[in-house]
């Protein structure tokens, strides 16, 4: 069994697949992006991908959630929130001002950084471990990555904690190709589109209403049709499937000219 993540070895990513990895079920292939881990799955060349779909300060990580909209073979089979403390990283001695890291982790840090480094050249990264690693192997420069990335690139912690928001999680997908669904305390995702009328995507919230549904999350995404056509990334709470979901899953579908579960996990 194989699954792949958004690598390199330290990113976040990394560690949300080492933690659904615990047992060691899994042989873990690094990507070198989002988009390549979910082709892997997609090509069958894994069983399993897991991607950050989300974060607490920054919000949707685009590049995942169209992925999963435009592929209809893949499946959400769970989610995980993982906490995140970013690190400065490098080494002590070294005097060139320069700043690694991925274009998130700067997002998340950007008051550290203008506080601290505003005199440093800010060089973006595929991820905070490509920063890392780059760092490490050219010795010249700071990185803004997580600890595994200092033990794993033997790398000095300059300072820690350094995100400008302490209840920063990230909360990633892993994806499937097949269909799996847990039968209680679950979470639901649906894309959807509505009918061209009048009050269309207020009929359809409206049901969430008449069927004591709490909807947790709504965005839209600009639909490929044309401009001005959107789909709707929907995620509700269901206490367990059961006849009177299934209802509501019906008249919701028919309430819609596109509908789509991606998950109930």
């Amino acid at each position: 069994m194989k699954i792949s993540y958004l690598g390199p070895k330290g990113t976040n990513c990394y560690e949300a697949c080492c933690f659904y990895n615990k047992d060691n079920n899994f042989e873990m292939i690094p990507a070198k992006t989002i988009t390549e881990a979910i082709e892997l799955l997609l090509n069958n060349n894994v069983d399993k991908a897991i991607v950050p779909i989300e974060n607490s300060i920054k919000g949707t990580v685009l590049e995942a959630l169209d992925n999963i909209i435009e592929n209809e073979d893949l499946f959400i089979e769970k989610e995980i929130i993982i906490d995140i403390s970013h690190y400065l990283l490098g080494l002590k001695s070294n005097n060139v001002k320069k700043l690694y890291s991925h274009p998130q982790a700067l997002g998340q840090c950007k008051n550290y950084i203008k506080n601290n480094l505003k005199d440093f050249e800010i060089i973006e990264m595929q991820s905070t471990a490509n920063a890392a690693e780059i760092v490490s192997s050219n010795k010249e420069g700071l990185c803004i990555a997580n600890k595994v990335c200092s033990e794993l690139y033997n790398l000095e912690i300059i300072d820690d904690n350094i995100q400008d928001k302490s209840n920063n999680k990230t909360r990633f997908f892993v994806l499937s190709k097949n269909e799996i669904h847990n039968n209680s305390n679950i979470k639901v995702s649906i894309i959807l589109s509505t009918k061209n009328i009048p009050g269309a995507l207020y009929q359809i919230l409206g049901l969430f209403n008449t069927f004591e549904i709490n909807m947790t999350k709504i965005e839209s995404r600009p639909s490929e049709k044309e401009l001005g056509d959107y789909l709707f990334w929907i995620e509700a709470d269901i206490d367990e499937l059961n006849e009177k979901t299934n209802v509501f899953f019906d008249i919701l579908k028919n309430k819609c000219s596109y509908f789509r579960i991606l998950g109930i996990y």
